[in-house]
């Protein structure tokens, strides 16, 4: 009962979320993406903060508040820094570098835990706000962008929800025990078929550029990361004991845990587009 109850409020969250998201994507004003972008690094930067260094046993609220607002910092100002000085974006990486440096030196607190701080400080601006900046940084930048945005939150969200039923009712053979016991091989493969649907659309109608070869290795590569990002963020939970980031989305636990996969996935799809030549720049 209550594993039913559990999917129904997934299916009711997804209800609201995928019409919040295709209006930002496709129909409000270009600013409306980066809004919820903007949005979505403060929730899933604070839960990423709260999971690899949890409160208050490691990490304190002005730590937490500071890697949020580091979080924010990459995710948005990435895209505003693209839009006017593309190869400004190098500076992200010795920005949040020197930003940790010279909190911890200030506030040292407890020596014990000063490399643990120091980590998580650093590491959920890079995890979450340079996997986030990716599609509104797509939908500013790139001819078409607004349709590989779609591209691939379908591909995610098709790979996810069939790797779900899969493992539910096909599931034998355990994926990888030590981070997620419940994934299976059979969701794995389930999970790239799903995402295989998903990228049959975009070749035969939104994304016509796209090729045979580009719908299988983006299926395989790009729903395959995915689902490694999700064993990524079950892995930094389980590593603490907690089941869910957080209680922000019913029937989904935190926002990190809807987007765990999204994080990889646009990067990849990025880094595909690029190098095949298939994303053009406006004007260019």
């Amino acid at each position: 009962m209550a594993e039913r109850s559990g999917l129904a409020w997934r299916f009711i969250s997804a209800g609201v979320i995928v019409p919040v998201l295709l209006a930002c994507i496709l129909w409000l004003p270009p600013w409306s993406l980066l809004a919820l972008c903007a949005l979505a690094c403060l929730a899933a930067g604070w839960e990423a903060l709260g999971v690899v260094a949890p409160a208050p046993t490691v990490i304190d609220p002005l730590e937490r508040w500071f890697g949020t607002a580091l979080t924010l910092g990459v995710g948005v100002g990435s895209v505003v820094v693209l839009l006017h000085r593309p190869l400004a974006l190098v500076g992200a990486f010795p920005a949040v570098f020197l930003a940790t440096l010279v909190l911890l030196v200030l506030r040292p607190r407890s020596i014990e835990t000063f490399s643990h701080r120091a980590a998580a400080i650093a590491f959920a601006p890079l995890y979450v706000g340079l996997g986030l900046a990716v599609y509104p940084a797509l939908r500013y930048l790139f001819v078409r962008g607004d349709r590989w945005v779609v591209l691939i939150m379908t591909l995610t969200f098709f790979g996810d929800t069939a790797a779900y039923f899969a493992g539910r009712f096909l599931g034998r053979h355990r994926l990888h025990p030590r981070l997620s016991p419940k994934k299976t091989w059979e969701g794995s493969v389930g999970g790239i078929l799903g995402s295989t649907v998903a990228l049959l659309p975009a070749r035969l109608w939104y994304l016509p550029e796209l090729q045979w070869l580009d719908v299988v290795v983006l299926a395989v590569m790009a729903g395959g990361i995915g689902q490694m990002g999700d064993l990524f963020e079950s892995g930094l939970k389980r590593s603490v004991g907690v089941k869910d980031s957080g209680t922000l989305l019913p029937g989904h636990g935190g926002l990190l845990d809807r987007v765990d996969a999204l994080l990889p996935t646009g990067l990849v799809v990025l880094a595909w587009g690029l190098a095949r030549g298939l994303l053009v720049p406006l004007g260019g």
